[in-house]
């Protein structure tokens, strides 16, 4: 007898009785599946006692069970005639509605007597089982048919009874087939919906009208189709919307967005990816995906505090608020750094903040009266191993300070992302509700956009010391507080270890030492001024437009080099905020430095900001530039003026001098330039002239005396008096001379102008 097993078509061939073979341990039990390659797959139902199996073909949805020797199957599987499939394709348990529930309590009611029934398996014994089965339960022969299947096919579980209702009823194409929700008293018939032209129209409107903006809204979008679409033209030439039961209902309309369109695709193209990001997309990670451990990544932001202040020195002058940045552990959520100032956000300021994280922080605590205690603060001196920013000041030339001299890395997250650095954006929000309720001058956030809101400001009364212990204050208790949403690890748990920022740092710092730095304040001030070229001249170290000096430069003869060899250029360190001081280096010790102040030349810019420097010098730039014009006016003007003056001179000159040599112009120089001098003298003297009462002999004497010096004039003696009854208008002439005389007047001498204008003014009184 032929006792081999053969596959014929879609049924296995096994010989029902065959002898027992030894054969090796048996590898099929109860519901496993097998198949031969390219063929159909079966399932064992059931091994009975006697030897034979129960086998099911379960690619065949109408296939009963089949009887086979069960030690046949083995010597098949030994001899690899057929596999055992492993990888079944059974996905999870279905999801089980109330009506799926139902449904299977239903099916497994009608067939568990059948199926704890050894005899359904045998073809001749089950119909009259199921005809029993049905008479006593009410449901039909091919139900109970349907259900045996069903089960047998499925693993015998009642797993297999849930009703696959995805794949229930008729495949349509899009269309109603005339259902839908019917309207109130039937008024309208319901629209039957066309996928290749509805759709369409329906997709195009939500694109045009409503994925444009926050202000579209879909029904907005809706009555625009209606109005593009479904619309007819009535006897006037007016366009109207077709009427109900001749165009999509709104719910229909509703319905097609729901399946076409997804949540995250309507917000991102209404909000933009940024405002997505930020308000409308999961948050599945946390914080802590990327940091590793405390010291892994610094967080670094500004803000604008919410806290009037007034001034230090007039407490009833309100100067407005404050700058606040704050540094952030991602890993511990310990505030390592801050600052609060007057400064606006920048470089500047930021490099305060990270100047913070080295700050001797019991002298800070001691000048603003805060309680020290080294256990708040332990992560003083230590540097990360990045630092994030916003795109800030952390992405400024200036930052790479941070990667060249403290060996950390600076990334920046996307603008308009704070979902990228959550832990200093919370941190700003934890801190102004911790001091909200006692800090006077306290502005809410909400108070800001709200028409006629409260003036907060009217409450003002801390100065920007005290304002910054209370900060300080602020800091020292989140470091200590407790974070009850913190995900702790099982080991820390387990340890008893409180969820506090301080104990989370300590406790994790035993495997974190790799990623931190210990740097100095004084070596971080260096590091992080920001660095520029600066030109040694003559007057000093020259540096955006200020001049520089210290005893130390003068005595190496720096200035005097550059005034002899020429100047050359020098790298300096400065404060932006203020031109006072600039730190020299030098390029043969890059170890040593100087420090320098403003020269007597530049002075008047003490106190300023380089910024205000530079204003200043452009403002003197443009005076000048809008002068210029006046400028050349003037020096062409004065280039006219002694043109007209030298030319009729020279012309003159060429003329008196005709017929002359040039020595004997010079020959006489001394007594000509005395005789002019003596002429100018005259009419250049400024002495006021007395009157009548005043004149006195002492005073005639003396400018007798003065006259008498020069032996080329005559004395006051040789001078006639004049007669009292002469006119002022009258001139006198010297002793000896004849009025008829055709001989040259001698000029007058400067005393005896004098004499004659003192007799002039005495005449014109007596008349």
């Amino acid at each position: 007898m032929d006792t081999s097993v053969t596959l014929t078509g879609n049924a296995l061939v096994v010989p029902t009785h065959s002898p027992v073979r030894s054969v090796a341990p048996a590898t099929l039990v109860k519901n496993d599946l097998f198949e031969r390659a390219g063929g159909p797959r079966f399932r064992l139902l059931e091994v009975a006692e006697d030897g034979s199996a129960w086998i099911i073909n379960v690619s065949d949805k109408d296939g009963w069970p089949r009887e086979c020797r069960y030690t046949l199957l083995l010597e098949s599987l030994v001899a690899k005639e057929f596999t055992v499939v492993t990888n079944t394709g059974d996905g999870q348990l279905p999801f089980k509605s109330k009506a799926a529930d139902a449904r299977l309590k239903e099916a497994w009611d009608i067939i568990e007597p059948l199926v704890k029934n050894p005899a359904i398996f045998h073809p001749k014994l089950r119909g009259p089982l199921v005809t029993e089965r049905a008479e006593s339960t009410g449901a039909s022969r091919t139900t109970i048919y349907k259900h045996l299947r069903t089960y047998w096919r499925g693993g015998q579980s009642k797993q297999a009874l849930i009703a696959n209702f995805p794949n229930i009823g008729l495949k349509q194409s899009g269309k109603t087939h005339g259902r839908g929700r019917a309207p109130v008293e039937g008024w309208y018939k319901t629209y039957q919906m066309d996928p290749k032209v509805d759709d369409v129209n329906i997709k195009a409107a939500v694109k045009k009208h409503y994925l444009t903006g926050d202000v579209a809204t879909l029904a907005g979008a809706y009555h625009a189709m209606l109005a593009e679409h479904y619309s007819y033209l009535d006897s006037n030439g007016k366009s109207l919307p077709k009427d109900f039961g001749e165009c999509p209902t709104y719910r229909q309309f509703l319905t097609v967005v729901k399946r076409c369109l997804t949540t995250e695709e309507i917000l991102r193209r209404k909000k933009g990816n940024s405002d997505f990001e930020r308000d409308h997309n999961h948050k599945i990670v946390g914080a802590l995906h990327e940091a590793k451990c405390v010291g892994h990544i610094y967080e670094i932001d500004a803000t604008i505090a919410d806290v009037y202040l007034v001034a230090m020195d007039n407490r009833s002058k309100i100067i407005g608020k404050p700058t606040l940045y704050l540094i952030y552990d991602r890993f511990s959520r310990l505030c390592v750094g801050f600052y609060v100032g007057l400064e606006n956000p920048g470089w500047e300021t930021a490099m305060q903040a990270i100047l913070s994280i080295a700050e001797d922080k019991e002298a800070l605590c001691l000048k603003h009266g805060i309680e020290y205690d080294p256990r708040d603060w332990p992560a003083h001196g230590m540097f990360p191993q990045k630092f994030l920013g916003d795109c800030g000041e952390m992405i400024s030339r200036n930052s790479n300070r941070i990667c060249v001299g403290m060996e950390s890395t600076i990334s920046n997250a996307p603008p308009l992302t704070p979902q990228n650095k959550g832990t200093v954006e919370c941190g700003f929000r934890l801190l102004h509700q911790s001091i909200a309720m006692d800090t006077p001058g306290y502005e809410p956030a909400r108070n800001l956009m709200r028409r006629r809101g409260k003036k907060y400001d009217q409450d003002a009364s801390l100065t920007l010391d005290e304002f910054i212990a209370i900060v300080l204050a602020a800091i020292i208790k989140h470091n200590r507080s407790l974070m009850p949403n913190y995900g702790m690890t099982p080991a820390m748990v387990l340890q008893g270890l409180p969820p506090t920022p301080i104990d989370i740092w300590e406790h994790d710092m035993s495997r974190s030492a790799g990623m931190l730095s210990r740097y100095t304040e004084d070596y971080l001030r260096l590091q992080l001024l920001p660095r520029d070229k600066a030109t040694v001249t003559e007057s000093g170290i020259l540096f955006k437009g200020c001049y520089y000096s210290c005893p130390e430069l003068e005595q190496l003869g720096w200035f005097i080099t550059a005034k002899n060899r020429g100047r050359w250029d020098v790298e300096v360190s400065y404060d932006r905020r203020l031109v006072n001081g600039v730190v020299v280096h030098t390029e043969k010790n890059g170890r040593k430095s100087y420090l320098c102040e403003l020269t007597p030349r530049s002075t008047s810019y003490n106190g300023y900001s380089f910024a205000e420097v530079a204003f200043v010098e452009n403002e003197a730039v443009a005076t000048q530039r809008a002068n210029k014009n006046e400028d050349r006016r003037q020096r062409v003007q004065l280039h006219t003026t002694i043109s007209d003056i030298a030319k009729p001179a020279r012309a003159a000159t060429k003329k008196a001098s005709a017929g002359k040599s040039r020595a004997s112009r010079k020959r006489d120089i001394a007594e000509d330039r005395n005789k002019e001098r003596a002429q100018r003298r005259a009419g250049e003297a400024a002495i006021s002239l007395p009157t009548s009462d005043d004149l006195s002999p002492t005073l005639v004497g003396s400018a007798a005396a003065l006259h008498a010096q020069d032996s080329r004039c005559p004395t006051t003696d040789t001078v006639p008096s004049v007669p009292s009854g002469t006119s002022s208008g009258t001139s006198s002439l010297p002793a000896g001379a004849d009025a008829t005389s055709t001989e040259p007047a001698r000029p007058l001498s400067f005393q005896e102008k004098l004499r004659l204008k003192q007799m002039e003014l005495v005449n014109a009184r007596t008349q």
